[in-house]
């Protein structure tokens, strides 16, 4: 029996039942022979979307996000059921995410096992994507976080030394979510642990610092801007996710009730990471482990499309920096995407920095303070992590 990742998020965890049930078939065995794939440059562009004043999160509804409640639940419970099988392949020590990619693409596909991926394939090529972007590197890089190790990158191979790390894991009993915050904060912690299942790989411990960095866990403090409760939801966000609004601050403010707004926050992330996929990931560069998740928090506080312009400003950068250093073609490349990776180097150089050229223009009024706040947000947040874990 495989023991199951016990410090990863819920929703990567319940592998026992999985491995007995059988619930999630592969349409074909985990090797390391997968047939070599090319895939076109995932497809993406940036929003015209307008930054309010005070402004927040960038707010945008797409048709795509209007789904019922019964699309809603299939949805995340086939989410869940196909992190389950990412996991335990994971702890099976398959770390390959093509290899990952595969298992679930031909699980959603049978019919597509052997027919080879090309050009002509555009929709199909959008949906491998998704999956690597959005369940199999999260998963890696949670993975990744929890053992210490850079898994992508073949650190820890092998299901003899996967076991091994986790076990080390395991008795050191990191990730405890009373780390984090002190007084009657802990009484949200059943909440948060629950709601983390609405954006893979995302970590308890992550969303409760997030939320000890947007209110102190206050659930009713409503801040100048309008910005509401527990999670500070602006009005367009709140309805995005689900929530009623209705007049602020009254009883119908769902923004005001933990039990709806802390899931809420949980999709609201989910979508940040899905938007900066399909914008700026894709053509810049993948973050991985805690990178990642730095980038979508400072997504959450500046919106995905500030994020994604100070991408673009760093890939430029890494791409001289690249040319200064003798490399062409894809090696350059390779380096800039890389270099737009680390958030530290969209911070570096202060206003005339990647993140400081993209607060002036989202923010031109605000530059420099927007600058500071989301430079040092997801930094801040991600530390508390850290610390809780030591």
């Amino acid at each position: 029996m495989l023991k199951p990742m016990t410090k990863i998020s819920p929703q990567l965890i319940e592998l026992s039942s999985i491995a007995s049930t059988g619930s999630v078939r592969a349409s074909r065995p985990i090797n390391n022979n997968f047939d070599a794939r090319i895939k076109a440059e995932p497809r993406g562009s940036f929003p015209s979307t307008k930054n309010e004043a005070a402004g927040r999160h960038h707010e945008f509804s797409t048709a795509a996000n209007n789904f019922s409640a019964v699309d809603l639940a299939v949805s995340r419970e086939r989410t869940l059921e196909e992190l389950k099988t990412i996991v335990r392949a994971i702890q099976a020590g398959v770390t390959d995410s093509w290899q990952l990619t595969d298992l679930i693409f031909y699980a959603r596909h049978p019919e597509m096992v052997g027919v080879p991926l090309t050009k002509d394939h555009q929709e199909s090529l959008d949906e491998w994507n998704s999956i690597s972007a959005l369940l199999v590197h999260p998963a890696l890089n949670e993975a990744g976080d929890l053992i210490g190790a850079n898994v992508m990158a073949g650190e820890v191979r092998g299901i003899e030394a996967v076991s091994a790390a986790f076990d080390r894991v395991a008795a050191r009993d990191i990730g405890n979510l009373r780390a984090i915050g002190g007084g009657d904060t802990h009484r949200f912690d059943e909440i948060i642990a629950r709601s983390v299942e609405w954006c893979p790989g995302l970590s308890p411990a992550v969303l409760k610092s997030l939320l000890a960095q947007e209110s102190n866990f206050n659930p009713e403090v409503i801040n100048k801007y309008g910005y509401a409760g527990i999670a500070q939801f602006g009005r367009e966000a709140a309805r995005e996710v689900g929530l009623h609004v209705g007049i602020a601050g009254s009883a119908s403010d769902e923004r005001l009730n933990p039990a709806r707004a802390i899931p809420a926050a949980a999709r609201l992330l989910n979508l940040k990471a899905q938007r900066l996929s399909e914008i700026a990931f894709s053509r810049y560069g993948q973050p991985n482990g805690a990178e990642f998740w730095k980038f979508v928090m400072a997504a959450y506080n500046g919106g995905e499309g500030t994020v994604a312009l100070a991408m673009g400003h760093a890939y430029r950068t890494g791409l001289v920096q690249a040319r200064g250093f003798g490399f062409v073609g894809p090696e350059a490349v390779s380096f800039a995407r890389n270099y737009a990776s680390k958030w530290e180097n969209l911070k570096a150089g202060g206003l005339d920095s990647p993140l400081g050229q993209a607060a002036a223009r989202y923010f031109p009024q605000l530059a420099e303070m927007k600058y500071h706040e989301i430079g040092n947000y997801p930094t801040q947040i991600m530390g508390r992590v850290i610390g809780a874990r030591r």
